[in-house]
């Protein structure tokens, strides 16, 4: 059964190992489309079945660099079964019919995909729009989302919801294999940061033991970042 939620963030979970895939379609939108655009994306996410256990989600990038400067982001995610399902399937009428009127209004940039290894988050979902997305390039992944997990686990702050992953196609080498989306329920959470958030741990312990995920992760470098606004999501 689907479900349409406007404003909502594509999954939320405690944490587990292997949570699922994605890919993400990345678009600029030619000037004076923009609601025309989310308009097609309601008529056709909001009123067609895709495979269960898929979810369809909009973004506009607003703060991004000059070769990730896309205006809109699109992303699908799901399990295995369910990504294999929906890409394995004999497109419809109405696809290419929703295809034929978004590419009035659209310029296709880039696509990637990836795998998500790990997530984290307290509360609804949809408190968490305003997403921070950092890629980079880890020297060992293994190590790295292994501290990135044993530090959030504990230390998340309910304010945020984080999830980590790696790419699997459509990166170049030099813009990373590793990413972290850090989501907030404001622009205030967004711009200070986790450290801004109030904590029930004092800076001292939370210093501390992010110190030892910095150094228990292995060598990292911090290769892209942008901030993306969640417009619309379909889940299925």
């Amino acid at each position: 059964m689907k479900k349409f939620i406007l404003l909502s963030i594509m999954f939320c979970s405690i944490s587990y190992g292997q949570i699922g895939y994605w890919t993400a379609y990345n678009f600029n939108v030619k000037p004076g489309s923009e609601e025309t655009v989310v308009n097609l994306f309601n008529q056709y996410f909001g009123n067609n079945d895709l495979p269960e256990g898929i979810t369809i989600t909009l973004f506009e990038n607003h703060f991004k660099d000059a070769e990730w400067n896309f205006s809109h982001q699109v992303l699908f995610n799901g399990s295995l079964d369910a990504m294999a399902l929906q890409y394995s399937a004999v497109p419809t009428e109405k696809w290419l019919l929703f295809r034929e009127k978004i590419s009035r209004h659209t310029e296709s940039h880039n696509s990637f995909m990836g795998e998500i290894d790990a997530a984290f988050a307290s509360g609804d979902p949809s408190e968490f729009p305003i997403q921070r997305i950092y890629a980079l390039d880890v020297n060992d992944y293994g190590k790295w989302i292994s501290a990135y997990q044993k530090f959030n686990s504990k230390y998340n702050n309910p304010d945020r919801l984080t999830f980590a992953g790696n790419f699997t196609a459509g990166q170049k080498y030099e813009d990373g294999n590793a990413w972290i989306v850090n989501g907030f329920k404001d622009f205030k959470g967004a711009l200070g940061g986790y450290f801004k958030l109030p904590s029930k741990y004092s800076d001292e312990e939370l210093q501390k033991a992010y110190a030892d995920r910095m150094k228990n992760g292995g060598e990292r470098k911090l290769v892209r970042g942008f901030l993306r606004i969640m417009l619309a999501t379909y889940t299925y």
